[in-house]
């Protein structure tokens, strides 16, 4: 374990700094606020889609806060992590995530209280990254976590909805499944992503297997390419992302096409995706296929603006 700095708000919480990603004694609070969150799509990054940070710095927050309906603790008991991770230069993603039996106790409140409203004043290693943008996702756009933003300084950076196609039985009703089908053709493509990532793409689920496909038309031409993966059982719910926009919206309605049924064939039993809410041509395309919008997430910016849907 990397040396770590103790900063120590007495009777509130305190907070244990250090380089690298979250110790292994942090796990469990992780596994319950990935139940608890379960609907709301929360999980840690997903390697497949994040580029392996050049930097992870963490911050354990403990606290002595509890409900009147618990004996209070003896010592300060952890309550949430805090995590940042480089996406590039001077641009990091930032994570709070609260144990489920301390939330709505004020701790994410607390922890920014201390720090102000910027976060490179968290006591080292954090304070090494000062002047750098911050960016953060609201997952389902819960009110508490824009509150918390907005009270300390960050900007609404954008939003994606998150979209989910049911059953194949309402998939095989919708337009895109009764318009003529033009053959394309899904093959397992491990190169290289092209075209500018999304930033989106740093807060992408990891509880799938994920493989990137090359879908071509007849004509041998690549038209899109996408990432399409399974949930473990008992409901195997397929998921798609595409990589790129396409050049025309037939294009894409083959591609989308193209790896829906590839994702039938895999034993899908439902689909969820997502895309950036001010994508129309792509949220049309989806609607044809009996996309419904689930929820949305909402990212926050703190620092120099950026584009919303770009990371550079």
């Amino acid at each position: 374990m990397p040396a770590a700095f103790e900063d120590t708000e007495p009777d509130l919480i305190s907070l244990r700094s250090y380089d690298g990603p979250p110790s292994p004694g942090t796990a469990p609070l992780f596994r319950a606020a990935r139940d608890a969150d379960a609907e709301m799509g929360f999980s840690a990054p997903d390697p497949s889609f994040s580029r392996s940070p050049a930097r992870y710095l963490t911050a354990e927050v403990r606290t002595l806060l509890h409900r009147w309906t618990t004996a209070a603790p003896s010592a300060p008991v952890l309550a949430a992590v805090v995590t940042a991770r480089e996406l590039g230069s001077s641009l990091w993603a930032v994570d709070i995530v609260v144990d489920p039996q301390f939330r709505s106790m004020g701790v994410a409140t607390a922890v920014f209280e201390t720090v102000g409203a910027d976060l490179s004043s968290l006591p080292a290693p954090f304070g090494t990254i000062h002047g750098a943008t911050f960016v953060g996702c609201s997952y389902g756009s819960h009110p508490a976590s824009g509150r918390l933003a907005r009270r300390f300084g960050a900007q609404f950076g954008g939003r994606r909805d998150r979209l989910l196609l049911p059953s194949r039985s309402d998939y095989a009703a919708s337009r895109m499944a009764r318009d003529p089908q033009p053959p394309f053709v899904a093959t397992t493509d491990a190169g290289r992503d092209t075209g500018t990532p999304s930033v989106w793409r740093h807060f992408a689920e990891s509880d799938a297997t994920d493989t990137r496909l090359c879908i071509t038309d007849a004509d041998g031409s690549v038209a899109g390419h996408v990432r399409v993966g399974l949930t473990d059982e008992p409901h195997r719910a397929g998921l798609l992302r595409l990589d790129a926009t396409t050049d025309s919206r037939d294009r894409s309605v083959g591609v989308v096409r193209t790896a829906i049924e590839h994702l039938w064939a895999r034993g899908a039993v439902s689909i969820e995706t997502s895309v950036d809410a001010t994508d129309a041509t792509t949220l049309d395309v989806l609607r044809s296929a009996a996309f419904q919008h689930d929820r949305s997430d909402a990212l926050f910016v703190l620092g120099q603006p950026m584009s919303a849907g770009r990371c550079v």
